[in-house]
């Protein structure tokens, strides 16, 4: 259940939704006008799912399903949201050196209708998978709609694996936010961030091989984490997947293309 407040006393309102894309969202919007901020988040809420809907392939009902399911056995018309995000991730996987791949192994396999705005699969089995691009995607456009506002201050996070900082904290120069080990849930470190995003990626006891290497077809196993912070946050969430994915464990040449603010590798 949708849980909402609003703090007269510190201008602040506090939205939770227990389950966004697979996660949990915490918002943190600052502003005077409660009627106002409620309005521009019921806006906001209205088009994080509406990009759920588009991008999730567990979804039956989700564009990318429909794409999935009938890509393999003819040409299918992309909207045009979807068709820009299919561009963009094409851009993305070239720079990460193929290391960042939404088939998981095969998005050369992919036939692009330049002026027909359709992609067909030339090979059989092949799929498209969103998840380490949507939630920073969704951060994208959030940021956007709060802008647009007038908003200055907010801080949204998505089970604090993806992470949004608007301005800074009402009290500092930054919000300070802490990155848990998933092993036993200590503090590996604090990020301090300001008009910023921040991915982390990684390998948990839930989920203890649920990256891979785009190239060789091989599960990530091991104890590896690390955090991207950059300016875009779907820089932030594409780039720390695909780190992880090449199995390296010092920076990848590829990723100093890219205009980052830090890079952590964990563990």
């Amino acid at each position: 259940m949708r849980y909402s407040n609003y703090y007269p006393s510190s201008c602040l309102l506090h939205v939770s939704l227990p389950m966004l894309m697979g996660t949990r969202m915490d918002v943190l919007l600052f502003g005077d006008d409660r009627q106002r901020l409620e309005t521009v988040w019921d806006d906001a809420e209205t088009e994080l799912r509406s990009l759920e809907k588009m991008l999730n392939r567990f979804d039956p009902q989700s564009e990318v399903s429909t794409v999935n399911n009938h890509a393999q056995l003819s040409k299918v018309r992309l909207s045009d949201e979807l068709w820009n995000i299919l561009l963009e991730c094409r851009q993305y996987h070239k720079r990460t050196d193929g290391y960042f791949d939404v088939t998981w192994q095969d998005f050369d396999k992919i036939d692009f209708g330049e002026g027909s705005h359709d992609i067909h699969f030339i090979k059989q089995g092949m799929f498209l998978d969103f998840g380490a691009y949507a939630k920073g995607y969704a951060l994208k456009c959030l940021r956007k709609r709060l802008e647009a506002a007038g908003i200055k201050r907010a801080l949204v996070s998505f089970g604090n694996s993806s992470v949004l900082a608007l301005g800074a904290h009402p009290h500092g120069d930054s919000w300070s936010v802490g990155i848990d080990d998933p092993s036993n849930g200590a503090v590996l470190t604090t990020v301090q961030l300001c008009d910023a995003a921040l991915s982390v990626s990684g390998n948990t006891p839930a989920h203890p091989s649920h990256i891979m290497n785009p190239k060789t077809s091989e599960r990530i196993t091991g104890d590896r984490m690390v955090a991207v912070v950059a300016d875009d946050p779907v820089d932030a969430d594409v780039l720390s997947t695909a780190w992880i994915a090449s199995g390296s464990e010092v920076l990848p040449d590829w990723m100093l293309k890219f205009n980052l603010k830090i890079t952590y590798n964990l563990k």
